[in-house]
């Protein structure tokens, strides 16, 4: 049986010492009187550690607390329970308590904190404010302006594209089409796809050399989506024959006007063909 080298009390001791003398000699868990935490004044996201994501105070708190509350070395394990009371929009009052495992024992200890939320910008947003592109997709139809409803839904696709780093920083209308500014060469191209597909047209494509970083060169790329010249419902003159278009996408649809057959070819094509006016 072991005994306290301090109260000379038998049971178990660690370092010599019982639970209770132990306790006055080493605090087990001791926490800054405020922990700051920075928040996204654009998106609301949280910066904790090297990331940033969107979350409340309480789904970090625990985070926040591993990253900030000193443990006596000897503590080899520590859980945390916690209670928040918000003070105002910038002040979080916390009080937690630890259960801490301590050589043979499990020691409870408590202490009172306040998080601190500080105005940010994450990487994202600032790029967003910034302006900040690097790829380019265009959107361009032959010999004719974009439809209304061309236009109204190429622009629809765009507004639900992207997430998190991926994103739009422009949507520009110019002369003949419009042009979009994103944040990656990347996602230029799913976007230039993407847009191609719903809208019945091909994709081409370019590059430029913008920057250099860490010794490697940085390109910008610009996709062009290019729709034909026709529309649905359109007649064409196409190989001699005399076409309706009856549907756009990755293929187009035609129909002969003669004879009612159906055929189904990509819209390259189709670059001779020509409307017929009526």
């Amino acid at each position: 049986m072991s005994f306290c080298v301090e109260c000379g009390r038998d049971g178990p001791t660690f370092e010599g010492v019982c639970e209770a003398h132990f306790r006055k000699k080493h605090v087990l868990v001791r926490a800054p009187e405020a922990i700051d935490v920075a928040r996204c004044v654009h998106c609301g996201n949280l910066h904790v550690g090297n990331r940033w994501f969107p979350a409340t105070i309480e789904d970090v708190m625990l985070d926040l607390m591993a990253a900030s509350v000193e443990r006596d070395p000897r503590v080899t394990k520590a859980r945390y329970t916690y209670d928040l009371r918000p003070q105002d929009a910038r002040n979080v009052a916390v009080t937690v308590k630890a259960s801490c495992t301590v050589g043979p024992w499990t020691l409870l200890d408590s202490f009172h904190t306040r998080v601190r939320v500080q105005n940010g910008a994450c990487p994202t947003c600032s790029k967003q404010q910034g302006r900040f592109f690097v790829g380019t997709v265009q959107v361009r139809a032959d010999g004719r302006e974009l439809t209304g409803d061309e236009a109204t839904e190429g622009k629809a696709l765009v507004d639900r594209s992207g997430s998190g780093d991926e994103f739009v920083t422009a949507v520009e209308d110019v002369r003949g089409g419009f042009d979009v500014r994103v944040s990656s060469n990347t996602f230029a191209k799913r976007l230039a796809r993407d847009l191609s597909k719903a809208l019945g047209g091909t994709v081409g494509s370019s590059a430029t050399l913008h920057t250099q970083k860490e010794g490697k060169e940085q390109y910008r790329a610009t996709y062009v989506v290019r729709l034909p010249g026709f529309r649905e419902g359109d007649e064409v003159r196409w190989r001699r024959g005399r076409y309706r278009i009856v549907g756009l996408g990755d293929y187009v649809r035609l129909e002969n006007a003669a004879t009612g057959e159906r055929v189904r070819v990509r819209a390259r094509e189709l670059r001779s063909a020509r409307v017929v006016e009526e």
